[in-house]
């Protein structure tokens, strides 16, 4: 518990016993220790009551403030990622294009263009024979395949291929620096 919780707590635990010492002497009788430990306990569930639903609220206000902070940072990365997705909307087109072309070049089936894409987005191999309603040896055959008529030796060479391809691009226009 944080320091301010503590001293809370401390102080429902003073505030049950001096209400309980208090009831026990104005209350006019006798003054039993199993009547003050009775009175202790009773005012204690109460006040332990009062103080879950005191640190209860406080923790909904917390996490209310932090829904609401998420809330605002995914509508700016929302916001942010069409924003970007409108300003490379063409450029996107055109390298959907030079990739197809590229799929062409190795003469890539439709059924291996289509797991390329996807090995390509990073989809795992078993999601997409999920999404393809296939096996996952099929896919897996399919994206050998593709790796074979590519020249290259996996999953990560591929797709190393097509983004060094864009940053060697992008040297030679003097836009970026990347080794």
């Amino acid at each position: 518990m944080s320091g301010p919780r503590v001293r809370f707590v401390l102080g429902a635990a003073v505030l049950v016993a001096g209400m309980a010492v208090l009831d026990t002497l104005v209350g006019g009788e006798g003054f039993g220790a199993a009547d003050f430990a009775f009175e202790l306990l009773d005012r204690g569930i109460l006040v332990a009551a009062m103080a879950m639903v005191a640190l209860g609220v406080v923790e909904l206000r917390e996490m209310r403030s932090e829904q609401r902070a998420l809330r605002a940072d995914l509508e700016r990365a929302v916001a942010s990622g069409a924003r970007w997705r409108e300003d490379s909307r063409e450029v996107l087109a055109d390298l959907g294009e030079a990739i197809q072309a590229q799929f062409d070049a190795w003469s890539l089936t439709r059924a291996e263009a289509d797991i390329a894409g996807l090995v390509l987005k990073g989809v795992t191999l078993r999601d997409i024979a999920a999404l393809r309603q296939t096996s996952e040896t099929t896919i897996r055959q399919q994206a050998q395949s593709v790796y074979r008529k590519s020249g290259l030796s996996g999953r990560a060479e591929f797709a190393a291929y097509f983004l060094e391809s864009l940053f060697e691009e992008r040297n030679r226009q003097g836009l970026v620096n990347v080794a």
